[in-house]
């Protein structure tokens, strides 16, 4: 049976972190993931409050789930650390110790990052160049300390037009030239199926570099139940691949959280 796991964000509006943890635990779900460790989503804005990963730790014990990642952001406290701008690396390496022993703390083995937007002025290959020497640091470290960073990339064309990544086979291009097994790729499948379809021969041909998946309704990133993709097939069709992992839930639930994701759940194992 897959592992399919919540990206708790953008549940639960204005519910405490252990509100959250102890409503999926109730729902069954074993595995989770959040997006900042110094950020939260509040259903509305995205607000400054630093997590206790003590407390986490106790919350995963005490509700038996387990941690699948969370975002390796900018060290300055802005969302997405930049891995196209030279001038970001050090910053992001210079704070890893802190973010991995925080990793640690709640038995986290991943981090998810981005390439940052795109910057003004800078080709495309320059900006290629800078994201494979910025993983090549940042993966020595995780690698040292078995941590992975999980690659990410975007649609550009519905929810992240500045975005600098938004192509699957251009980032597990990147993956090859930084060449650590540490570092791989997110595959958002709602992104992805926006910007370029074809997500099963795609999963196929790379999925030695995948190391999470992400799912939501296209269009809409709505649960993923009436959409355009058949998401119990493709999961069962990646499985069958000898994918292991997990299968993160990040889409917008319509009305309340829990039966969303009940449904969701009861669909995708169906």
């Amino acid at each position: 049976m897959p592992d399919i796991g919540v990206c708790i964000e953008p549940f639960y509006p204005g519910a405490s972190f252990e509100d959250k943890l102890a409503q999926i635990s109730k729902l069954g779900f074993t595995s989770y993931e959040f997006w900042f460790h110094n950020k939260t989503f509040t259903g509305n804005s995205m607000i400054d409050e630093m997590k206790d990963f003590s407390q986490i730790a106790r919350l995963n014990k005490k509700y038996g789930l387990r941690t699948n990642d969370f975002v390796l952001n900018h060290p300055d406290g802005a969302i997405v650390a930049a891995l196209i701008d030279r001038r970001d690396t050090q910053k992001i390496v210079d704070a890893l110790p802190d973010m991995i022993a925080k990793a640690k703390t709640i038995g986290c083995k991943k981090f998810i990052s981005g390439s940052g937007n795109v910057i003004a002025g800078m080709q495309e290959e320059e900006a290629y160049d800078a994201m494979v020497d910025s993983l090549k640091a940042i993966g020595k470290i995780c690698a040292e300390s078995d941590m992975e960073i999980i690659l990410e990339p975007f649609n550009t064309r519905v929810d992240h037009p500045d975005y600098f990544l938004d192509n699957p086979q251009k980032a597990v291009d990147v993956l090859k030239a930084v060449g650590n097994d540490h570092v791989k790729l997110l595959f958002d499948i709602y992104h992805m199926q926006i910007m370029y379809g074809n997500i099963l021969d795609f999963v196929k041909e790379n999925l030695q570099y995948i190391g999470h998946f992400h799912i939501a309704g296209v269009p809409g990133r709505k649960e993923p139940i009436d959409n355009e993709l058949n998401y119990p097939f493709i999961i069962k069709k990646i499985e069958e691949m000898g994918y292991t992992g997990s299968f993160g839930l990040e889409y917008w639930p319509t009305g309340d959280s829990s039966a969303s994701l009940a449904k969701t759940k009861k669909h995708l194992l169906s």
